[in-house]
């Protein structure tokens, strides 16, 4: 009698009515009232009833005059057997019929098939008695599809095309938000999340979606397969995702009892009227929802309205500045050069890359390329059909960027040695006009400094500077022949002859002397001959 009583008590504490508590005990009403009023006068906490001794129930709740019925035989019999048909009731194809078939076949003399269901049904509420979940401000977002859709009718061909109804709740407050979305997939999911979202003008601690397909990639009871995009998108809000169990309709009864007062309010709402886009169906919507979130809750003086705006909306996090961007995947291979191509723009990786599958996580602005879990770079987002975003960095073979760039990074190296070498590259450029061939004009010329060094390079661009000769053949001759010896530091120091600096392809003047004079002698001979 104590378990008994104990069950009645914790059955009214999680909110089950006194009907329904008195066809599951088989107590009369009276009775049962005569209990929960004197559960009201003791005020012990719903908590603490499991805890309570038989002695201290018997004493809490002891009716004077009152004497306990000692159970029939066939009652203890039938008591005995509950357990076993209350697991095989849930088995799939059991009846209670059959149930009740065995039982008499093997109890002639017991329950008749009324009472024997009513004892089972009594058996199974008390096993399975409820309780009371305190939900906390600011915790938890349930979210769901209802099952009944709604249509846009197409101006045009009159076409009726079905549309889903996404319903989102707060269940401290029960501050409910409701929306249409073209389907079920995760694109219009994480659109009408955001949208609650920013509906309650805050973020909560959770969201807790039914087990879709859309949020959920693999359901468990212990590690649940988070979708990655809705995962991206929770993490931009500050908010975890925990999935409802699965064959636990009582982790999502709140957003489920939600969907059915969104069919007895916005539906009914709604009855009649035709809309020719999404948008003027959200707006009839958002109307309905304000009115039913305005209206007091049952058997209390405040309404959803009032409850989320006292206890509920300080709770919720701060929204971040910007909008979640939802971001795409792409598969690529990188091509030979180096590249991958996303919307027919190519972007280059590091060689090492070339030939190797690569995942491609873009959105408006940025692009990300993963090889398995490394992330190998990032580049801005361009849409520029046919063309080329390289990075430096990369290393890739052939040469980098344009060839202004090219030139302007050598008239850097140049500033470095001195300004002389800036001036004469400058000329150089000026001499050839198109930039392809002033680069390479630059470059063969600053590839001397590995050969004569710095100062001889210095001491011949003024040379040639003075020369007006502007080619990579004109340098090597000046550098060759020590023409610009006259350019070095100190050759008019103490008025010296100047000093010709060794070099085995320097011939001096001794050579050209003996090569004119042979020269003179070859021509008197051909014109003596001739004579």
């Amino acid at each position: 009698m104590n378990t008994k009583l104990k069950n009645i008590l914790l059955c009214y504490a999680s909110g089950m009515g006194i009907k329904s508590i008195s066809s599951a005990f088989d107590i009369s009403r009276n009775t049962v009232r005569r209990y929960v009023r004197m559960y009201q006068d003791s005020g012990i906490p719903a908590e603490k009833l499991p805890s309570l001794s038989d002695a201290r129930l018997q004493e809490l709740f002891a009716i004077p005059g009152a004497r306990e019925r000692q159970p029939s035989e066939r009652q203890i019999r039938l008591e005995a057997l509950l357990p076993e048909y209350a697991a095989r009731l849930s088995r799939r194809g059991m009846t209670v019929k059959k149930l009740y078939e065995e039982y008499r076949a093997v109890h002639p003399d017991g329950y008749l098939k009324a009472s024997f269901g009513m004892k089972l049904r009594q058996f199974m509420l008390q096993t399975n008695a409820i309780g009371h979940v305190e939900h906390r401000a600011g915790d938890q977002m349930y979210i769901d599809f209802a099952g009944n859709r709604l249509e846009i009718v197409d101006e045009a061909t009159a076409e009726a095309r079905k549309v889903e109804v996404f319903v989102a709740i707060l269940p401290c407050s029960h501050y409910t938000y409701c929306e249409a979305v073209w389907s079920q997939k995760k694109e219009d999911l994480i659109k009408a999340c955001e949208n609650a979202i920013h509906f309650y003008g805050g973020a909560p601690c959770a969201i807790v979606p039914d087990n879709l397909k859309s949020a959920v990639t693999r359901s468990d009871r212990n590690e649940p397969v988070i979708n990655a995009d809705f995962e991206a998108f929770a993490d931009h809000y500050g908010c975890a995702v925990v999935p409802a169990r699965v064959r636990h309709p009582k982790d999502k009864a709140l957003v489920e009892n939600a969907v059915k007062l969104m069919y007895r309010s916005v539906y009914v709402d709604l009855e009649g009227m035709v809309f020719h886009n999404l948008e003027s169906l959200n707006e009839a919507i958002l109307k309905s929802v304000a009115a039913f979130n305005a209206r007091n809750l049952t058997r209390r003086k405040e309404s959803r309205r009032q409850l989320f705006e006292a206890v509920e909306k300080d709770s919720l996090h701060p929204l971040p500045t910007n909008r979640y961007q939802m971001r795409q995947r792409a598969v690529a291979t990188v091509q030979r050069n180096s590249y991958v191509t996303l919307n027919k723009h190519h972007y280059s990786l590091p060689v090492q890359y070339v030939g190797k599958r690569v995942e491609i996580v873009y959105d408006a602005e940025t692009i990300d390329i993963f090889h398995g879990f490394t992330h190998v770079t990032t580049h801005h987002r361009n849409d520029t059909p046919y063309e080329y975003t390289t990075k430096p960095s990369h290393n890739l073979p052939g040469r980098k960027g344009s060839c202004e760039s090219d030139i302007e990074e050598l008239l850097s190296r140049a500033a470095q040695i001195d300004n002389i070498v800036v001036h004469y590259l400058r000329a150089v450029i000026e001499d050839r006009r198109y930039p392809e061939l002033a680069f390479r004009a630059c470059r063969g010329i600053m590839k001397l400094e590995k050969k004569y060094g710095q100062e001889r390079l210095v001491s011949g661009c003024a040379a040639a500077m003075d020369a007006r000769l502007y080619s990579v053949s004109d340098m090597v001759d000046i550098l060759e022949s020590g023409a610009d010896a006259d350019y070095l530091p100190g050759a008019d120091a103490d008025g010296n002859e100047r000093l010709t600096p060794a070099h085995c392809n320097i011939r001096g003047k001794e050579y050209f002397a003996a090569s004119i004079k042979q020269s003179t002698n070859n021509d008197n001979e051909q014109n003596g001959n001739k004579r």
